[in-house]
């Protein structure tokens, strides 16, 4: 069967469209997690949480920073690992003259379409990153809460961020880091989505349609967190501090200060905030490939 332009415009068009809109609305998780990461000494979670709820509120604290280019960030990498996916992994099947899905080539096809979307979208998300890490009350243009207490802001908005990157040479720095999160986050989110749907669909245990997706969309939101959080702390370490000339060095100082615990921390919100995102974006995505005529993800 011949796969025409259109097919293959609205397919990345629904990921994109549906992974942007998803992050948008979990932003809040989102912050919290960069936020407490690169807190001293944050302490307990829900106390942390609280504490900026009770200075800076819901929106300003933890729902605006960064919500534009986690939007755009996230579109354009999901183009990539939920797009794209399908066709790295047909292709991967035929390479190897297999002739049906498995774990291994899910993994593998997830691993290259997630490096690919989140190696465009870096710049982008670097942004989205350090509007986090430096949100705070504003007073008189200077922050009086967060982690940049008495500086001005440099990442405002995306064009401003993106600005400041540019300006200070860094605006592929930690793309590596990103990369590698990425694409174990996506092989991880693969696994769990295309596993637990061919596994599902080939058992007769439930027929394609939104119940199957979003149990699906849980597992791959597990999947995904245990194969993405340590890359993930990493990169958010690397990309918040400029005392770290690698993303490597960033690995080895939490390893020697924090041991390898350190690694899964942030675990809980990176996992509860994956957990809802995917269950918006994948099944929307299905929803909007159905409407568009293209049929679910197969």
């Amino acid at each position: 069967m011949t796969t025409s332009y259109y097919d293959v415009a609205a397919g990345l068009g629904a990921a994109g469209f549906a992974g942007g809109l998803s992050v948008a609305i979990m932003n809040p998780l989102d912050t919290l997690k960069v936020r407490y990461q690169v807190a001293t000494d944050p302490g307990a979670m829900r106390g942390f949480a609280g504490q900026i709820l009770r200075r800076e509120g819901l929106w300003r604290g933890l729902w605006l920073p960064g919500v534009n280019a986690n939007f755009w960030g996230i579109g354009v990498s999901s183009v990539g690992r939920v797009g794209c996916y399908p066709y790295v992994r047909d292709g991967l099947l035929k390479a190897v003259g297999a002739t049906e899905k498995h774990a291994g080539v899910m993994f593998v096809a997830g691993l290259l379409a997630g490096a690919v979307g989140y190696l465009v979208s870096s710049p982008v998300y670097q942004v989205k990153t350090l509007a986090q890490a430096e949100a705070g009350l504003l007073e008189n243009g200077v922050f009086a809460t967060g982690a940049s207490v008495g500086k001005a802001p440099r990442y405002a908005s995306l064009v401003q961020g993106l600005g400041t990157l540019k300006r200070d040479g860094h605006l592929w720095r930690g793309a590596g880091a990103l990369v590698v999160r990425g694409a174990l986050l996506s092989a991880g989110m693969q696994v769990g989505y295309d596993g637990f749907k061919t596994w599902a669909k080939r058992r007769g245990v439930l027929e394609d349609g939104p119940v199957l997706h979003g149990l699906a969309a849980c597992a791959g939101g597990v999947g995904a967190g245990i194969c993405a959080t340590p890359a993930d702390v990493v990169m958010t370490r690397y990309q918040a501090s400029s005392t770290y000339r690698s993303a490597v060095g960033a690995a080895a100082d939490i390893l020697r200060k924090d041991g390898v615990l350190a690694f899964y921390r942030g675990f809980t919100p990176f996992v509860v905030r994956l957990g809802p995102v995917f269950l918006i974006s994948l099944p929307l995505t299905e929803q909007i490939r159905r409407l568009a005529g293209l049929g679910y993800l197969t």
